[in-house]
């Protein structure tokens, strides 16, 4: 007999999203819930890619290790990705925030759902998103992957001070000429004159150098700065674990301390050593150059077992034990 019990759904933002549940197939009438947030790109319910290609499974298998510990999970494609309709060019943060408001409505009224312990757990931009979600509409328990204690800005501006410090410590020829090419003063301007046209901006989309891209999106993640998410985890009465690994060049790991200063008894931080942001173990040299490669290359391997004791303790701890 399967262990997990797989259903698809569909459920009804401003515009209709699809998804899939997962429930331990045991006898109980009821389980806690925990609704997955996927990081921002084209990752799809289980974690696949089309552009660029890469399937790595990373949510689906997630959501069956956390249904196997005896919770009900729901993942789905987020807004025109996968199944699930809208136009990802024209939507902003907010229309994903009230997707995921239209999630936890769906799951209070699912037979299967214990409608008071419905938790959230994010991933990358996912973290972002639940953090805001969590100030409208309170859940049970907020999982932050990846992402936790900032806005969208720092990790942006993070990734490229990496990407600077990478090029200085490049051997050969192509450290030579990557040098020529990418000075830190026009990186940093380059940056910083994105950010001023974005929140200037008025409409849905904007040109760039010919480039279509996410005004509304962007316009509305500068607006959520750090001091407010760091602010609504202040707020939050919920538990909250947030975990980032040491080698994430996404994500930086030192952002938890932010989280530590606040003493709240009902958060935990955890950085894991030698995890990346995609949640697997890595232990190379970190590298913003050749992170798709790295991707790829891991794609197949497992969610790293330390994340998992984590998880498999802090939610048997607040959710499981009777």
């Amino acid at each position: 007999m399967n262990s997990i019990v797989e259903e698809l759904v569909s459920f009804k933002s401003d515009v209709t999203l699809k998804g899939t549940i997962a429930c331990p197939n045991t006898d109980d009438d009821q389980y806690p819930a925990i609704i997955m947030i996927n990081g921002s790109g084209g990752a799809d319910r289980d974690g696949n890619m089309k552009k660029p290609a890469l399937v790595t499974n990373l949510y689906k298998e997630l959501a069956h290790f956390l249904t196997d510990l005896g919770f009900v999970t729901l993942r789905y494609d987020k807004r025109a990705v996968g199944e699930s309709e809208g136009n990802s060019i024209t939507s902003g943060m907010l229309d994903l925030v009230n997707d995921i408001i239209s999630a936890i409505i769906f799951l209070k009224n699912h037979p299967k759902v214990n409608n008071d312990q419905i938790i959230l757990l994010g991933h990358s931009e996912g973290c972002v998103l639940a953090t805001k979600v969590n100030e409208t509409l309170p859940v049970a328990g907020l999982i932050l992957l990846a992402g936790a204690g900032t806005n969208l800005k720092e990790p942006i501006i993070y990734q490229n001070r990496q990407t600077i410090e990478e090029i200085k410590n490049l051997k050969g020829i192509k450290g030579t000429l990557l040098r020529l090419l990418v000075k830190e003063h026009k990186i940093a301007k380059q940056t910083e004159e994105l950010f001023s046209k974005m929140e200037s901006s008025t409409g849905d989309t904007i040109r760039i150098k010919m480039k279509k891209m996410p005004a509304k999106w962007f316009r509305e993640h500068l607006r959520y700065r750090s001091e407010d998410v760091l602010n609504a985890l202040k707020q939050a009465n919920c538990p909250i674990l947030a975990i980032t690994g040491d080698k994430d060049v996404q994500a930086n790991y030192e952002d938890l301390k932010r989280i530590d200063v606040m003493e709240k008894s009902n958060a935990k931080t955890v950085v894991i050593k030698n995890m990346d942001h995609m949640l697997k173990e890595f232990k190379g040299e970190k590298t913003v150059l050749n992170l798709l490669k790295q991707y790829k290359k891991e794609a197949t391997a497992p969610i790293h077992n330390l994340l998992k004791d984590e998880l498999r303790d802090w939610l048997t701890k607040h959710y499981l034990e009777k």
